[in-house]
């Protein structure tokens, strides 16, 4: 017989992980080797860190790895596991490799490809060859005569994103990969554990690998350090070099913290940094058998804990914030006038905000701030309406999954889809007052106008393009911030108007399309833009509105229709107009030819849907001016405005808000700050409006450390909507806090608004995240809005008139009523009293509080003969 010898021995395992969480409770996983639970662990750290695990395994055969999460939120609040790797005796697997299923009840059985983000609760499975546990393993950097130990290296990054994708990176040590990451736009600490040769000096590599520029945004890596077991390398220090493009040696220059090309970050790290026993692994708690922990481990300082108070605030007094620029409502057209609900002539005057309609699927700039804050930005800014690009692509499957959103700062689009995300931005556009304006910018997803210059693709026929527009039409007909749809965007090349050929007419498909929207929502504006071509000529994509003269657009319904143009600078194209030695007095006259005719002789409003630049030249500069006192009704150039009295200019939206577009930037900046320079000249054909202004109030929370820390603290913070609903009720914040070592105490203001309206008591929270070298505790802190004394002295005067009335309408003069009356009156005195005394406190008149306590009464009473009607 022959004779057998046992392979089974202890192994490492090792799972380098984070948390995020918005409540208090922190993602849950456990470590099943082969269906057998080994250990389970708390990822309450908002950065990476290594949980270890030591399993006896049989190292003659291949096992299954599982990370299995198993407490993700059922509730508002998100909770979500992010696993780096898993490394099997120095041996790192990446999730890619892995698979993912989901253990959810929404899509149990789900096997989806391996990712780090577990969004729901489920199993990320590892296959492991039988070489894998044999022998030592295989290390990354084991060469040698040293033994094998564990090594903790913290990346600190952050990135620029484009396209809505943020910058990745790999981790190697001696060229073998061990981990890899995502980094976000503020720096954070990425920890990675893997073994290494003890007593030995080794080469630590963060290799940067999808560097690309999107729609003109250069997506970037910044490295600012790299510790390894406690050293610290700044990417500047003369230990670091930086080998551009392939890990190959060559293109080597000195090391640098801003990674603009794709590339490795390469740290020369001597054998003092990995002496035995040098790192820190978080042992989980074994529960299913194998040994407890095993190795050196070192116990790591006190890590402080993070909570948020509550905030309560009495509603300011002072009308609600009116703005009067354009009346709630639809709108509709009278000539080349622009009329709103109250019969006021308008000028739609606003930004283009991007991006759903390519491959992030919502608008850009959400992984910077929050959606609420960048629309408060854009109405204090003097913008009154938003044109809100989208494409058919984006609706596939009735709407996509979007990228490059920020989470922590959106806390409330987690989890929806691109329509739905569409949803909350048209619902708070409605709450302070924006008009939304839905560009079908084009078919499939991707950049600028469909490549076929038509309104179709092969993929996306006019037909589901109608079917789209229609349903969003009709998905938005009872919120009146929707007031138009532009059509389709920049028709050029092949597109032609008004010839008859049913695959290039565009003013054929526009009648078509608009008159199927006007089916379902008859008070749209609807908005054509022209083609690039015609006989008279060539103009800018979109722009060219020639065959008006000859062919207008008409519509079933009247009074919808405004003409769109595009008009761009000549930095962007070399028309012979901007050769003109008569440059920039000579652009009214072209202005006159090509569009402008259109408003001069009373045909239809004209919106020009797009215009902008970099001002990256002079006659760049001296274009917008033109444009702007142009669509401001100075026809010819005079300096003088040539508007009959009461007439509005022209309608326009500023390409673009967000700065990713690479021929033009935005209003925003690269580091989302306001380009100043651009909004001081165009801010001129503002629309101007009247504002009746509203008192504020501050609603203070105090967030805590419950212990000082030694190293710096960061954490981001967020308003959440609950009874009280963000840009009526108050003004939605987020942001990041940090705690200097030594510091305990900051503290978060909201603004709180008056509404007017006499609602009792509203909530809202602000909610903790992300929180860096310390825990949450308490995430949530509830803000509360009490009605202010004189929003109550308001609702109590009407009360008491509606009531008295009702009283003099009925059979007060009966015994029972009177009876009462003066029962309810008497049994009410006490609190009235108090309550008189309370409004006193507060600053309201003694009429007031008079009132007030009446009012009090009559509420009984009315209650009363309520429930004890006959």
């Amino acid at each position: 017989m022959a004779s057998t010898s046992s392979t089974t021995s202890a192994r490492s395992i090792v799972v380098n992980a984070y948390g995020q969480s918005g409540d208090s409770i922190a993602p849950h996983f456990r470590l099943l080797v082969d269906g057998k639970e080994f250990g389970q662990a708390t990822a309450s750290s908002a950065t990476s860190k290594a949980y270890g695990f030591t399993a006896d395994l049989d190292t003659s055969v291949g096992h299954t790895i599982q990370v299995v999460y198993d407490n993700d939120a059922v509730n508002s609040q998100y909770r979500d596991l992010y696993v780096q790797s898993v490394v099997v005796d120095g041996t790192t697997m990446l999730p890619a490799s892995a698979t993912y299923e989901r253990q959810d009840s929404g899509g149990a059985g789900t096997v989806l490809a391996g990712q780090s983000g577990m969004w729901w609760d489920g199993a990320l499975t590892f296959k492991t060859e039988a070489t894998a546990q044999a022998g030592a393993g295989t290390s990354a950097g084991t060469g040698g005569s040293g033994s094998a130990d564990a090594t903790t290296i913290t990346v600190n990054a952050q990135g620029t994103a484009a396209g809505g994708v943020d910058a990745h990176f790999k981790v190697l040590v001696d060229g073998s990969v061990i981990g890899e990451g995502t980094a976000t736009a503020s720096a954070k600490d990425y920890s990675f554990t893997t073994s290494v040769t003890a007593d030995t000096a080794h080469k630590v590599q963060i290799q940067y690998d999808n560097d690309a520029v999107v729609n003109g945004q250069d997506r970037n890596l910044t490295v600012n350090s790299v510790t390894v077991n406690g050293h610290t390398h700044a990417a500047t220090d003369s230990t670091v070099t930086y080998d551009k493009g392939a890990l190959d040696g060559k293109d080597v220059v000195a090391g640098q913290s801003g990674l603009w090309w794709n590339g490795t970050l390469v740290v020369d790290a001597d054998k003092s940094h990995f002496t035995a026993g040098s790192t820190t692994v978080d042992n989980g708690g074994n529960t299913g058998g194998g040994n407890t922990g095993g190795g050196t481990t070192t116990t790591p300082p006190s890590t402080p804990t993070i909570s948020v108070g509550d905030a309560t605030v009495k509603e300011p007094a002072g009308g609600a914030t009116t703005t009067t620029t354009i009346a709630d409502g639809y709108l509709h057209t009278e000539g080349s006038q622009i009329i709103d609900s109250a019969g006021n002539a308008v000028k739609l005057t606003g930004v283009n905000w991007f991006g759903a309609e390519g491959y992030a699927f919502v608008p850009q700039g959400l992984w910077e701030d929050s959606y609420q804050t960048m629309m408060d930005q854009m109405k204090d800014l003097g913008f009154n309406t938003i044109r809100l690009p989208w494409s058919d692509a984006m609706l596939d499957n009735g709407g996509q999954t979007p990228t490059g959103i920020d989470y922590s700062l959106n806390p409330d689009l987690k989890g929806l889809n691109s329509l739905e995300v569409f949803d909350k931005i048209v619902d708070y556009a409605d709450r302070i007052g924006l008009k939304i304006i839905l560009d079908h910018h084009r078919s499939d997803d991707g950049a600028s106008a469909n490549e076929n210059g038509l309104w179709y693709t092969d993929a996306h026929p006019e037909s589901t393009m109608i079917a789209n527009s229609t349903m969003l039409a009709e998905r938005y007909s009872d919120n009146p911030s929707v007031i138009g749809m532009d059509l389709h965007n920049e028709p050029h090349g092949q597109a032609t108007w008004g010839d008859g050929n049913l695959a290039t007419d565009w003013a054929a498909a526009a009648e078509r399309i608009g008159n199927a929207i006007q089916q379902v929502n008859p008070n749209l504006l609807l908005i054509v833009e022209g083609v690039e071509n015609s006989s008279e000529g060539t103009y800018w994509w979109g722009g060219n509105l020639d065959g008006v003269k000859t062919n207008p657009v008409e519509f079933n319904v009247d009074n919808q229709l405004v003409y769109s143009v595009h008009d761009y600078p000549p930095s962007m194209a070399g028309f012979g107009w901007f050769s003109d030695s008569s440059f920039p007095d000579n652009m009214p006259a072209v202005w006159n030819d090509a569009w402008g005719y259109i408003v001069q002789n009373d045909i239809a409003p004209v919106l020009v849907g797009e215009f902008g630049t970099k001002l990256a030249t002079s006659q760049d500069t001296q274009w917008l001016n033109a444009i702007t006192d142009y669509m401001n009704g100075d026809w010819n150039g005079d300096g003088k405005n040539d508007l009959a009295a009461g007439e509005q200019g022209v309608s326009w939206t500023y390409w673009a808000w967000s700065p990713g577009s690479g021929d033009t930037g935005g209003i925003l900046n690269d580091d989302y700050t306001v380009n100043s320079a651009k909004v001081n000249i165009i801010k001129e054909a503002m629309y101007a409006g009247s504002t009746t202004g509203t008192g504020t109030a501050d609603a203070v929370f105090t967030v805590k450390l419950n212990e000082a820390a030694t190293d710096t603290v960061t954490v981001k913070y967020a308003t959440a909507d609950g009874t009280a609903k963000a840009g009526s009720d108050y003004t939605a914040t987020n942001g990041t806090l940090t705690f200097a070592p030594g510091e305990t105490e900051k503290t978060v203001t909201v603004k709180v608004l008056s509404d007017g309206a006499a609602e009792g008591g509203e909530n809202f929270s602000l909610v903790l995240s992300n929180a860096a070298k310390a825990t949450l505790a308490d995430a949530t802190g509830t803000g509360t809005i009490t009605d202010s004394s004189a929003t109550a002295s308001a609702a109590a005067t009407a009360t008491a008139a509606s009531l008295t009335t009702a009283t003099a309408a009925t059979d007060a003069a009966t015994d029972v009523w009177a009876h009462t009356v003066t029962t309810a009156s008497a049994d009410t005195a006490a609190s009235d009293a108090t309550a008189t005394a309370t409004d006193a406190a507060d600053g309201a008149s003694a009429a007031d509080a008079a009132l007030a306590a009446s009012a009090d009464a009559l509420h009984t009473a009315d209650w009363y003969a309520l429930h004890h009607a006959a």
